[in-house]
């Protein structure tokens, strides 16, 4: 317990609620090359000399000791977004398993001997496990599906084409409803195989 705590709690909770539209549009505003504020910063302190397309350049060159390494810039700053945006919803079910962890526990640990690290070993971890994987099914099933957000950052272009992007290309920009069908058959197909496997080595009584 802090002051403030619930104020900190709403803040983090902010990018989960707020309106896609409005948190993406706000991300290609501060992204922007010509007007966006990341840009104006970067270039103000002299980070760079010209102004970096985040947001529609594939590869951007970095120099790291002397070896040119190219890195996907679009899809990196579509996975940063995306880890600031869902965040939150980790955020809720972590703690509200945490909280729900008898303190008993921590108290036998530590009559035990257990320092910080075994008891986060042998007893925090064990007891979020079964959380943290139904969060990476759900994670993993939304990123798989994930339209919305790419595509008001970035339309898909840029190597950040998703499955659920070709789909819509293919079914209503190129109207060729067949192929959209089919690519929507093979996801659909890859899901079910991914859950097959969750709920055959998921941790019991977690699903």
């Amino acid at each position: 317990p802090f002051a403030g705590r619930q104020v900190l709690r709403g803040l983090f909770l902010f990018p989960y609620v707020a309106p896609v539209i409005a948190v993406a549009f706000t991300w290609v505003f501060l992204l922007d090359p010509f007007a966006g504020t990341i840009n104006a910063l970067l270039l103000k302190y002299g980070f760079v000399h010209d102004p970096i397309p985040f947001l529609s350049q594939r590869y951007w060159p970095v120099q790291f000791f002397g070896l040119t390494v190219q890195v996907p810039l679009a899809l990196t700053m579509v996975i940063l977004f995306e880890g600031w945006r869902y965040f939150p919803f980790a955020f809720l079910f972590i703690l509200a398993r945490l909280q729900a962890i008898p303190s008993e526990l921590y108290e036998a640990a530590r009559v035990d001997g257990a320092g910080i690290w075994a008891s986060f070993r042998f007893v925090t971890l064990p007891q979020v496990v079964g959380i943290l994987a139904t969060l990476f099914l759900l994670r993993f099933i939304w990123t798989f599906n994930k339209f919305d957000d790419i595509f008001l950052l970035t339309g898909g272009a840029a190597g950040t084409e998703t499955i659920t992007i070709k789909v819509y290309d293919f079914a209503f920009a190129r109207a060729n409803l067949g192929q959209g069908a089919a690519q929507a058959v093979i996801l659909f197909a890859i899901l079910a195989l991914f859950l097959v496997v969750y709920f055959r080595y998921a941790p019991k009584g977690e699903v």
